[in-house]
């Protein structure tokens, strides 16, 4: 009886130091090869943006400075309100008018932008901003402006004109544009 009673108590104990210690530690072994596979997997994904970023810059590299200051000017990564607001007055001093009674009208936000001078967020790639102003010119002086507005290196979409009788030759025109830069 003796003979049987160890063995029977050798085998739970067996059992028991497998149920009780081995096995759990096992299974962390398991999670802690599964995370491990993650890590790499991580890994390997983070050369390979590693390598586009590198073939980017080197990519960027070939373009001149004047190309990618256009570039910036044609798509900026932020909108700077006031440098807006100069650029289209510079366009207006051309023919001796002055743009007044300027309004912003920023998508309505939760946040700040990058830039402080940056306005609007909608989680999409390309924000956009609009910007009205009222005019006093001639006909023939505005159209000129319009047309070197739409000439300009800034992407601006003229959304509203319309216009009232002035004194002598002039006339108001009310101008709403829409500009957009990269988030």
């Amino acid at each position: 009886m003796f003979r049987l009673i160890i063995p029977l108590i050798l085998t739970i104990a067996a059992g028991a130091i497998f149920f009780v210690y081995t096995d759990p530690k096992y299974q962390d072994v398991k999670a802690l090869r599964t995370q491990e596979a993650e890590y790499d997997q991580a890994l390997t994904k983070s050369r390979e943006l590693q390598e586009t970023r590198n073939k980017l810059i080197a990519k960027r590299n070939t373009f001149s400075p004047d190309d990618l200051r256009k570039l910036e000017r044609l798509l900026p990564d932020n909108v700077d309100n006031i440098r807006l607001i100069i650029d289209i007055d510079t366009i207006a001093a051309r023919y001796g008018l002055r743009i007044r009674n300027v309004a912003v009208n920023a998508p309505k936000s939760g946040r700040e932008e990058r830039s402080s001078a940056a306005v609007g967020e909608s989680g999409d790639k390309v924000g956009s901003v609009e910007l009205s102003f009222s005019l006093p010119a001639r006909y023939e002086d505005f159209q000129r402006f319009l047309s070197d507005l739409e000439r300009s290196v800034r992407v601006v979409d003229v959304n509203s004109i319309s216009f009232s009788v002035g004194e002598g030759d002039l006339m108001q025109f009310a101008v709403a544009v829409k500009t957009y830069w990269l988030r």
